[in-house]
């Protein structure tokens, strides 16, 4: 018996060709509208001016098309595969739903990634440049890549982390604003601080990271019993604070030598370090 959509006349290899191409075309034309919404709704969503949060939605809504676009793919070869091993038939391009149904629980965590990051874009939580920190689990880093799947960081150690979207429970962007340091030092030579000083001015810390502003002796002191204390100043990105406390401080540590007379202390130059200063002063002269 012959179903209503058999074309008899035709060979079951020409029926599957025609079939196929049915489908091509379908896809074709599915990715071709999903195409021109997308650049209508970008367009719109840009009209009045290219800000970040403009910028992050149009983000957005082309990784939703290329998600979807994703999504007519593979339903396109799953049509063609049952086409081609199947009857050649619609009833057997239907009878493929269980397919897509097995292959829908493999992709759930695809799913879930997909739809967290379509929102993550949509509603701007971070972009790429951020330093943000996604769960206590996860290190904190700078934003390298946001897509509909995953987000990449770059570790403030310079390792890579790729985060599921489904992953992010919360997230905590950080300021963009420079961090204002200011390391002290107590020292009998001044010279090897300066010294100390103008190389860390060519530091870079792991995945390339730089001082915001160069560091710079603002102040220098004469204490008496030939010391002097020295204090610097430098601006680092929010959460690399460790640059000031580890690269700096390491730096100076080795040009002064012998000429340094207590560690190096290191904080705001809005907190009130005087006082740890004046301790270290205290120390050094035994009194």
């Amino acid at each position: 018996m012959t179903s209503a959509t058999d074309v008899p006349w035709l060979p079951a290899w020409a029926e599957n060709l025609v079939w196929i191409g049915v489908i091509i075309a379908i896809a074709a034309l599915c990715l071709w509208v999903i195409h021109r919404v997308e650049h209508h709704s970008v367009a719109r969503v840009l009209r009045h001016g290219e800000t970040v949060a403009a910028r992050q939605r149009g983000t957005a809504l082309s990784a939703l098309a290329t998600g979807i676009s994703y999504v007519v793919v593979l339903a396109a070869v799953i049509a063609i595969v049952a086409t081609v091993f199947g009857a050649g038939s619609v009833a057997a391009i239907s009878g493929s739903a269980f397919v897509i149904l097995v292959l829908g629980f493999a992709v759930q965590r695809l799913l879930a990634d997909v739809v967290a990051g379509f929102f993550i874009l949509f509603e701007g939580q971070y972009a790429v440049g951020d330093l943000v920190e996604v769960d206590s689990t996860i290190p904190m880093g700078i934003v390298e890549r946001a897509s509909l799947r995953v987000t990449t960081l770059r570790g403030l150690n310079g390792d890579i982390i790729y985060v599921p979207n489904s992953a992010v429970k919360a997230a905590h962007r950080f300021s963009h604003s420079s961090r204002d340091m200011e390391v002290g030092v107590l020292v009998s030579d001044v010279a090897p601080v300066a010294r100390a000083v103008a190389d860390a001015a060519d530091l870079v810390g792991p995945g390339g990271v730089r001082f915001t502003s160069a560091p710079l002796i603002t102040r220098t002191d004469d204490m008496g019993d030939d010391l002097a204390w020295v204090r610097i100043r430098v601006d680092v990105p929010p959460g690399f604070e460790w640059m000031a406390s580890g690269l700096l401080v390491d730096v100076i540590t080795a040009r002064c030598g012998d000429a340094l007379k207590g560690a190096p202390i290191v904080g705001d130059t809005n907190g009130n370090v005087l006082a740890s200063y004046q301790q270290m002063l205290r120390e050094a002269s035994g009194s």
